[in-house]
Formats: structure tokens, C-alpha cells, sequence
């Protein structure tokens, strides 16, 4: 297979892993890099042999696929010129800001026959997988992400930076629609909500409850099922997983350690190959377009739940 030649939009913290995941994969050629920033572009363009640019459109007759890494905020505009230049993109994520935005991108995509993947990286872990695989009729799925507060992606909510990666995974795992949310948030340090906790009620009786935070004391990665008579919890930073079987009124435990594993390389090996393929890739638009469906629902209540503390403390009736 020949190689793809391939360019890097955006080379923030997540962004420069991405130029470095391509310029060290065996099927791509890195051969172009964009940011604001002239003297970083620059700097990894010699790094990595490839030119440097400042605006994403000199990719266009350059490249044949491209990583979005840039702020939220850009994705709609930077991926939306890529696609329609017919460009494959694999966009960091959210998709998008607002999900007419994402529905616009999948469709455009759709309609000029390219790869269109998201970020949700989550779903390139061993334990995440495994657990996935053992999982067959959920009952209750939880979430909690922790994270020690950095000060990247203020631009966006913690449920469009954080609690977006469990959303995807609950609808991995209940494979049904949300029906109904609950949902409150608090903001700490931005504008937005910096911790969230939601509850999602799918069509099928599954409930999933996620609990996010970018201001915590400690990093913490889990995602659990429970189904008749067991629960499973895989450990995303740790890559175990652990299986809790109700056995003749006990409980006995199952502990597997999956071997380190690098999810970025993960998820760009399945873009490379979708695009030499020409196959879906597993994490596709749409999929990005319904986590950012029910990430809107979401934040819609914690809007509304603080409108009624808003008026209780004030004295009005809610």
C-alpha cells in the first residue's frame, strides 16, 4: 500500500501527538503542519520533515487526510473546508460546538464520500474493549471521570471536554436512545460548568449515571456494567478490569491487567486504514453526532436546574 500523504491541524498538547503517531506510522507521510503559532509549526515541522503552515486551507491539494486538533470552537469551520476539498479528516473531540454543526459536518462528509472519524480515544482502550466484549444485557452503566485541573479546553464545558468520552461509551454499551436526563453542573474556575453528573435513561431500561470533574484532587478513569448476577469494572487508566460474580450468596472477583497501550496510535492505525480501505471507521460522524445530541440534552438541564436554584434563592417559586 502506497503511503497517505497526511497533515496535522493544530498542534496544541494533543495535537502534537497526533503529528508524532503520523510521522512515525508506516503507511503516511507527514508532509504538512498548521498553526497560529509560527515558530511551533516551525519547530515540529523540521522535527518531522514536513512543511509549516499558518492556515489549515494550504492543505488542500497537499494532503489526503488530516488530524482536527485544534480548539472546539474551530472544528466546525476547519474540518467543514477540509471536507469539502474532499479531504478524510479524523477530528479530535466533540465533532463540533453545537450539534446542527455536527449534523452538517456528517452529512457534508456523506455527500463528498469521505472518512469523517472522532477522537472518542476511549474506545481504543484494552479494558474498555474487553469489557465491552463480556458485556451482553446491561442494567446500569456508571462513569466517572476525574481529572486534576490542567487549564486546557476552557473554551468548552467539562461535559463537551470530559464527560463527552462516557457518553459515547454508555451508548456503546446500552445501544439504545436516550429517552430521559437528569443532569446538574457547577463551574469553579470558567465560565462553564467545570464538574457535571448526569442520568441517562435509555429505551431499553438501561440507566447510566456519569459523573464528571477537570478540578479534582485525584485523576480517576472508571466505566462500570452491572448485569444479572455481575459487574464489571474496567479501569481506564490502570487498563484492568475487574469482574464481580455473585456466586451461592458470595462474590468472587476477577481481576485481568491488560499491557500498556497507546489509544492514539490505536485510533490513528484505524483511520489510515479506513481511508486506504475506504471502509467506516468504527467511531464515524455519527457517532460523534450522538454523543454531542445527548452531551446538548445534558447541558440543557443542568441550564434548567440552575434557573430553579436561581429563583429559590431568590424567593420565587420554581
Amino acid at each position: 500500500m502506497s503511503q497517505i500523504d497526511v497533515g496535522v491541524v493544530g498542534l496544541g498538547h494533543f495535537g502534537s501527538h497526533h503529528a508524532r503517531h503520523h510521522a512515525a506510522h508506516p503507511d503516511a507521510r507527514l508532509v504538512a503542519i498548521v498553526d497560529a503559532d509560527l515558530a511551533r509549526t516551525g519547530s515540529a515541522a523540521r522535527d518531522f520533515g514536513a512543511e509549516a503552515f499558518a492556515s489549515h486551507r494550504a492543505l488542500i491539494g497537499r494532503v489526503t487526510a488530516a488530524s482536527v486538533a485544534v480548539p472546539t470552537s474551530q472544528h466546525y469551520a476547519v474540518a467543514g473546508d477540509l471536507i469539502d476539498a474532499g479531504i478524510h479528516v479524523l477530528v479530535e473531540k466533540p465533532l463540533a460546538s453545537e450539534v446542527a454543526e455536527a449534523a452538517d459536518l456528517v452529512e457534508r462528509a456523506t455527500r463528498r464520500g469521505v472518512t469523517l472519524q472522532v477522537g472518542h480515544i476511549e474506545r481504543y482502550s484494552p479494558a474498555f474493549a474487553a469489557l465491552k466484549a463480556q458485556v451482553s444485557a446491561p442494567a446500569a452503566i456508571e462513569c466517572v471521570r476525574h481529572a486534576i485541573w490542567t487549564g486546557r479546553a476552557t473554551d468548552v464545558d467539562v461535559v463537551l471536554d470530559l464527560m463527552i468520552h462516557d457518553i459515547d461509551l454508555a451508548l456503546t454499551l446500552a445501544d439504545a436512545p436516550v429517552i430521559s436526563v437528569a443532569a446538574t453542573g457547577a463551574s469553579l474556575a470558567t465560565d462553564y460548568n467545570d464538574i457535571a453528573e448526569a442520568r441517562l435513561t435509555f429505551a431499553n431500561g438501561v440507566i447510566a449515571t456519569l459523573a464528571a470533574s477537570r478540578a479534582a484532587s485525584t485523576s480517576v478513569r472508571t466505566i462500570s456494567a452491572t448485569e444479572s448476577g455481575r459487574q464489571l469494572t474496567a479501569d481506564l487508566s490502570k487498563q484492568t478490569l475487574a469482574v464481580a460474580t455473585g456466586v451461592e450468596g458470595a462474590v468472587e472477583m476477577e481481576r485481568t491487567a491488560f499491557a500498556p497501550s497507546d489509544n492514539l496510535a490505536v485510533e490513528i492505525d484505524a483511520f489510515l486504514d479506513s481511508v486506504a480501505t475506504e471502509t467506516p471507521p468504527e467511531v464515524d460522524g455519527k457517532a460523534g453526532l450522538d454523543a454531542l445530541v445527548v452531551a446538548d440534552m445534558i447541558l440543557e438541564k443542568i441550564a434548567e436546574a440552575r434557573i430553579k436554584l436561581l429563583r429559590r434563592t431568590d424567593g420565587v417559586p420554581a
